[in-house]
């Protein structure tokens, strides 16, 4: 891989690791402001239309240099692919506060966006490492750290469904909750997808 190629990979992730703590930043808001939920929404998926192209754009990129044989460059495409499908699954939960109606936004929803923070800080911190090639001790590092993120809401996940299940809780309300925690758990494991690809490339082509 040549390192104008290199350069041109690692500029979409930049952007993309960027546009996921927008997202962020901005479904935090959302939890905070839950009755603005839907020009927020919109915001989001108006971050992932920008991701989407440069995505898009990185592919026309690799079709034009005939990047697909080039093992190193494929491996560093994978770590972009999981960036971009963090912004797909930002753009889905947040869909979903509008599709469901929520209406409020317990402590568990806090706890949950809070963590999403430092997940998109970890990941802005993980890109910026590896496209300036820090030692791979203090990647690694992080990359396990990031893996834990979606550990610690499952845990959140699997108290919460046993609430849900357990009282008498309206079905509508229950419907409505366990949707968003669905989506909450798809983002994280988007983050679970995104660690294990950094772990494969650094250990391969590092």
């Amino acid at each position: 891989m040549r390192d104008a190629d290199r350069n041109i990979i690692f500029d979409c992730a930049v952007n993309l690791a960027n546009t996921i703590t927008e997202q962020c930043d901005a479904l935090v808001e959302l939890c905070d402001y839950i009755d603005e939920r839907v020009p927020i929404s919109r915001r989001i998926a108006s971050f992932e239309s920008n991701a989407d192209e440069s995505f898009h754009n990185l592919g026309f990129y690799f079709l034009e240099h005939k990047l697909m044989s080039d093992p190193d460059a494929v491996a560093l495409l994978e770590v972009v692919k999981a960036l971009e499908q963090i912004t797909d699954c930002f753009e889905e939960l947040a869909n979903s506060f509008v599709r469901y109606n929520v209406t409020t936004s317990g402590e568990l929803l806090s706890e949950c966006s809070t963590a999403l923070y430092g997940a998109s800080r970890m990941t802005q911190d993980i890109v910026i490492y590896l496209r300036d090639k820090a030692p791979s001790s203090l990647i690694l590092r992080d990359v396990a750290s990031l893996d834990k993120y979606k550990s610690k809401y499952c845990k959140y996940y699997d108290d919460a469904i046993l609430e849900l299940f357990s009282g008498n809780i309206d079905a509508v309300e229950l419907i409505r909750s366990k949707a968003i925690y669905d989506a909450f758990k798809v983002l994280f494991e988007s983050f679970e997808t995104l660690s294990e690809k950094c772990y494969l490339f650094i250990i391969s082509y590092y």
